[in-house]
């Protein structure tokens, strides 16, 4: 019944929300196509919150996705201006208690296993609202030709409208495409997330919100700079109770997960290396975070 009634009051939220979308938002029929993209030499820029960017100790999702692509594109790499996994002063940040801002020694955290390409775009409670103000900077700096990214929930945590979270995703859409017009952009929609389960508000937003990462990327997606959204959880049927470790953050079998819900897309839609095999390797033990 939640369901039903998710679906019909966010259906109503999205029709009398929806910001009217101007020219220059639209593609025209004179948009020059895409640029071939070379496949043997990409730069893919993973994007969005602390699901992407990991904590001390986390393999990620970009890990395993950099391994799966490694040996289809001769010359991989992925560009970000961040390393590190979080530090424990990202994640809970000492001006919360009273201290001073500080984001910790990045050379305190390690990844569980290092070996992959650790540039990134993400940090631990980045917002969308966050990100769309620094993307057009982040893309012109480090020149992605894909970017891959999956963000939101942060805004969701507190009520907001859905005209506000419309435009905070065409701003970061329109702002990487500023930087580079040629850009590809995949965006995971948002994975649901235990807090849906005993908060109606959250749920209902989420699921505005994964309404709105389908149309608008339908929307601003152009010959010349496609934007693809997919369905990560549909796809890979995430569960929050077995995917995450906290009811949020991918455990181990969540990374791989996310991964395979990106690589699928990758190669679907831009034919970047093959899908994932399945079925996924994961086991009972990762259920949990090691």
């Amino acid at each position: 019944m939640l369901t039903l009634v998710l679906a019909m009051v966010g259906a109503g939220l999205w029709m009398s929300a929806r910001p009217g979308t101007g020219e220059g938002d639209r593609a025209e029929e004179s948009e020059p196509r895409a640029r071939e993209l070379d496949l043997s030499q990409v730069r893919l820029m993973p994007a969005g919150d602390s699901m992407t960017h990991g904590a001390d100790g986390d393999k990620t999702w970009r890990f395993h996705l950099w391994n799966h692509l490694d040996p289809h594109v001769e010359q991989l790499d992925f560009v970000g201006p961040f390393t590190a996994p979080a530090t424990p002063e990202q994640i809970i940040p000492p001006e919360l208690a009273g201290g001073e801002p500080d984001d910790g020694d990045p050379d305190s955290v390690a990844y569980r296993d290092p070996d992959f390409d650790q540039d990134h775009n993400a940090r631990w409670g980045r917002t969308l609202d966050d990100a769309a103000k620094t993307i057009r900077a982040d893309v012109a700096e480090h020149r992605p030709d894909i970017l891959c990214v999956m963000i939101g929930l942060n805004d969701l945590l507190f009520p907001i409208t859905a005209q506000d979270m419309e435009e905070r995703l065409r701003a970061y859409v329109l702002g990487a495409r500023a930087a580079n017009p040629d850009i590809r952009i995949l965006i995971a929609q948002a994975p649901r997330i235990a807090q849906a389960d005993n908060d109606e508000g959250f749920a209902l937003r989420l699921y505005v919100y994964n309404e709105l990462v389908q149309s608008v990327s339908e929307d601003l997606s152009t010959d010349r700079s496609p934007v693809v959204s997919f369905d990560l959880a549909e796809a890979e049927k995430w569960d929050a109770a077995a995917d995450t470790y906290d009811g949020t953050h991918p455990n181990a079998g969540g990374e791989l997960k996310i991964a395979a819900g990106f690589a699928d897309a990758l190669s679907r839609e831009f034919g970047l290396g093959p899908a994932f095999a399945r079925p996924l390797p994961i086991r009972p033990s990762e259920s949990n975070r090691a």
